[in-house]
Formats: C-alpha cells, structure tokens, sequence
C-alpha cells in the first residue's frame, strides 16, 4: 500500500536543541561519511521522540545508541526505545527517494522501522510510514504501513498482565490449552510443586492458570506455540513456566529455534536451542510488579512477548 499518495502525512519540525545534540555526536567521528550518518540518524531519532512526546508516550532517549561513539562509528543504527514496549529504528530518506536502507546490523531486535523523509534544510521532516519486520536491505517507501496505525500496532507490544489470569481476567490472543492443542496430545502442566498434578477435589476448585499463543515465524513459515502457566506461592511469589512446542502436527521443534527469557533492561536470563526437541521448557519465580520478556528466535526473525507479573 501506497500511504504516501492517500493518506495525510505528518510533518515533524526538527529543532535547534535536536541540530546541537546532533552536532555534538557528529564532531566524536574522524571520517567525514561516517558523521554525516550519525548527525542525519540523530536527527531522525529526535524527530520519532518529538512525535511521541506530542502524543504523551513515554520514551528512553538516553538507552539509544545513537550516545555511543564507538558503536556509531561501526554500525549504522538510529534506534528509540519506548518505554515498557521495545526498540523501534529511525530511518530516514532524501526527499523522493523511493527506497529505504535498513542495515544488517538492525534487523533483529526491533519492533518496527519508522521511516522520514528528511528535509533538505534539516528543519523538518515528514512521518512517510513504518514497516513491523524488515529482513532484507531495502524496502519500498510504497510499501510503507500508514503512520496512523503505528499507536495500535505499539499496543500489541504492551506487557501482559499474568496476575490478572488468576482472576480469569486474559487477553484474547492467549487461548486456553485446551483450546490450542484441541487436536493434539494432552500437555502436561510444567510446575515445581507436586500437588499442582493433581486433579481438583472438587469442581469449585481450579487447576493454576495456564495459557498459550500461535507465533508465527519467517514470515509465517513457521509456526510455534509459546504457553505460560503460573502458580501463585504465596501473595510474594508467583512460579512461572514458560514453554515452546511445535504446532501443525510437527514432532520436533524447528532446528536451532531459540527460547530467551530477559530481564526488564533486556539483559538475557535464560537461553535454550532447540535440536532436534519437541518443546523448550523454563521455570523460574517473580514477585508481583516485575517485567519480563520471553524472545523466540529462528535464524533472523524474532518474535518477543513482554510480560508484567
């Protein structure tokens, strides 16, 4: 879809503050190519901050790497983190160039890829679109989703509030079990504690609850199921599994699949490759409040769902 030629699009004043800060960053790098990058990629990422800060979403200028000199002066990268949601990549455009670059090096753990059209005064720029995944070097402007639905799509990427599932209060893309393995075989509830296998006593009583999610890789491709369950310990302490198993009537798991699980700053708790397997399993224990994500990844593609206990 052609945004460009239908749809209004936005344009972001790009302010002195943003021209110093850039300036500042440009003058750490020796090779002339190299700082036009870097002034032209800060630029961008002030634009995309200044576009959610009139929209009242929280961000994390200082987490980009854009403050980094070293890691400016080897790779390419313009990158925003919102808060709570994850990293989106700022690229921009010369005005009437038709294709956006998008380097190796920021083709995997980011949410999304806005796009600018830079000004040829560097006083503004226009929101063209964004794309969600990007696993090729260039990608047509024309093929650029509409600004617009970049806040709904942000959405998707906000946590899942797992202590609301014990009040039966869940999502509506986290099925039951039951329901998404309807024709599969019976799954075995994961959990530390003996008791937790046992059949209710009666039927006022409830099994811990238990819930899973179709991911779908390389483009559809490939498909997985990611399945959380909880126990509550105690009101402080809540046990978590969190589980991958092959869907479409696949016995093993795609080879070198892998299941991470981060910490609140994106630092990697648990790591498990999958060979020749046919699920991946973790347990681990939170305390009400905390944030973790769960990262599935095969060869270039990712898929991350974040959580709140």
């Amino acid at each position: 879809m052609n945004n460009t030629a239908v749809d209004f699009v936005l344009t972001i004043p790009i302010g002195s503050s943003a021209h110093r800060s850039a300036q500042e960053l440009c003058q750490q790098q020796t090779n002339p190519h190299t700082a036009k990058q870097v002034y032209l990629n800060a630029l961008a990422v002030h634009a995309v901050n200044f576009y959610f800060q009139c929209l009242e979403i929280e961000t994390d200028l200082a987490a980009s790497d854009i403050w980094n000199p070293a890691v400016q002066r080897f790779m390419d990268v313009a990158d925003l983190d919102v808060k709570d949601i994850g990293k989106l990549e700022c690229r921009w455009v010369a005005p009437g160039q038709d294709f956006v670059s998008i380097p190796a090096e920021v083709r995997s753990d980011r949410i999304g890829y806005v796009v600018l059209e830079m000004a040829e005064s560097l006083k503004e720029a226009k929101l063209l679109g964004f794309v969600k995944n990007a696993d090729r070097e260039k990608v047509a402007v024309s093929e650029l989703e509409s600004i617009d639905n970049l806040l709904e799509y942000l959405d998707t990427f906000k946590p899942v509030n797992l202590s609301q599932w014990f009040y039966n209060v869940v999502e509506p893309a986290w099925e039951t079990v039951e329901n998404l393995f309807d024709s599969g075989p019976k799954l075995q509830w994961a959990f530390r504690s003996p008791q937790l296998l046992e059949a209710p006593a009666s039927k006022s009583a409830t099994l811990p609850p238990k819930r899973g999610k179709i991911l779908n890789l390389e483009r559809g491709e490939e498909q997985v199921a990611l399945v959380v369950g909880l126990s509550k310990i105690d009101e402080s302490e809540i046990d978590i599994s969190v589980e991958v198993y092959p869907t479409n009537g696949q016995k093993n798991l795609p080879h070198d699949l892998q299941l991470i699980v981060l910490d609140d700053e994106g630092k990697t708790l648990m790591l498990a490759r999958a060979n020749k397997t046919d699920n991946l399993l973790f347990e681990m224990s939170g305390e009400p409040g905390e944030h973790f994500s769960v990262k599935v990844v095969l060869g270039d593609f990712s898929v991350t769902e974040n959580f709140l206990i």
